[in-house]
């Protein structure tokens, strides 16, 4: 049994039930050890939302896609408009999501279950996990009871670490996403669509592997933040 089930099933004692696509998530959780990433899935996710408090923020869409044996599968890659409770406000600036867009889009429990589905023997990858991952977390307290136990890798994460390893930590440096590809050679990408953020994440891990040795030289237990 892995740390993320005991954890688990220890925050649940009091609960009679558990939704099946959490309960299967946490039962096949990846342990962030020495797995080689040659050996694992990361799911590499983004989600446009209404806000960039995770306390407060709603999804907007959400795309996805799979990294298997240290390559981006395009295959996988899958897109969800979602409905907020509410409209999109100022953000639509941000992302061009507008009201009607929205209204059309799917149930947010729906899409927040198949995430779940997706991430089930799975690692999580994101760019800034303080937004995606903290969302994600509170959405899951309140639909499940519990955050959402995986193990997480952030780009913007690993490339601070990089900096400060080498004692040069560049405060002028920008950690977005689009810049960090273009420090990794990587072409500029439309910001701020969720499905092409993913893959953009997802490119940029694969380029940060192969700068530190490549994925047959990498465990999860380098990435996990």
């Amino acid at each position: 049994m892995n740390l993320y089930s005991l954890r688990f099933k220890r925050w649940l004692q009091h609960k009679r039930e558990l939704a099946a696509p959490l309960q299967q998530l946490v039962g096949q959780a990846v342990q962030a050890g020495r797995t080689s990433l040659l050996d694992l899935e990361m799911l590499s996710l983004d989600i446009e939302t209404t806000g960039l408090d995770p306390a407060t923020a709603e999804m907007l869409s959400v795309g996805w896609v799979i990294i298997r044996k240290g390559r981006v599968d395009l295959n996988t890659a899958e897109f969800y408009i979602v409905r907020p409770s509410g409209g999109v406000g100022s953000s639509a600036s941000v992302h061009g999501l507008t009201d009607t867009v929205v209204e059309a889009g799917s149930d947010s429990g729906r899409v927040l279950g198949r995430i779940v589905e997706a991430l089930t023997g799975r690692v999580l990858l994101v760019h800034y996990a303080g937004l995606d991952k903290a969302l994600l977390d509170r959405l899951c307290r309140q639909r499940y009871g519990v955050p959402l136990l995986v193990p997480v890798v952030d780009t913007l994460a690993l490339e601070r670490r990089r900096q400060e390893r080498r004692h040069h930590v560049d405060e002028q440096s920008s950690l977005r996403l689009s810049d960090l590809r273009e420090r990794y050679r990587l072409p500029r990408y439309s910001a701020h669509d969720s499905l092409v953020d993913a893959i953009a994440t997802a490119e940029l891990l694969v380029a940060m592997v192969a700068h530190n040795g490549g994925a047959s030289n990498t465990c999860l237990r380098d990435l996990c933040s």
